[in-house]
């Protein structure tokens, strides 16, 4: 397997968002299609907010993944979450998500960024020992939110 990132472009959101629908039913997450197009449409017209990508093996797009950017004082720079990464059901257990992250990993040096983060359901223990076998780390901090309220357009 040779896995690539390939950028996802205003012409390959069609092939982007069939996945997205399938990572948010894998998980049970709410998913509106319409709102979702329209969210991918904007974030891919702003690339200073992160980066989509869909998983090429063979030129054959087998998943996706999103990177959202940030700046941590803490760690002295800029630094990127994995907000959402996901591989087809046939695809998983050929490599193709280590090897995502090892191509993530490598972007996220050549670009300068101080850290990569990404978090994780808690009862997905498979998804656990995959970051940890590429060296992701439990910092022992706790992921909180605080959620506006605001509700978003809906497409």
């Amino acid at each position: 397997m040779t896995l690539a990132l390939r950028p996802v472009t205003p012409a390959s959101l069609a092939t982007l968002l069939p996945l997205m629908a399938a990572f948010y039913q894998h998980f049970g997450y709410a998913h509106n299609p319409a709102a979702q197009q329209a969210l991918a449409a904007e974030f891919v017209a702003h690339p200073e907010w992160g980066a989509l990508y869909l998983l090429d093996d063979a030129s054959q797009a087998v998943g996706y993944v999103a990177i959202t950017y940030g700046f941590t004082f803490e760690r002295g720079g800029r630094y990127a979450l994995v907000d959402e990464l996901y591989v087809r059901g046939v695809a998983r257990g050929r490599g193709v998500g280590r090897a995502a992250l090892q191509l993530l990993q490598h972007l996220a040096q050549s670009a300068g960024l101080v850290a990569l983060y990404l978090q994780t359901e808690p009862y997905n223990a498979r998804a656990q020992q995959l970051y940890e076998s590429v060296g992701f780390v439990d910092d022992g901090r706790r992921n909180l939110a605080w959620l506006s309220g605001v509700v978003p357009v809906k497409a």
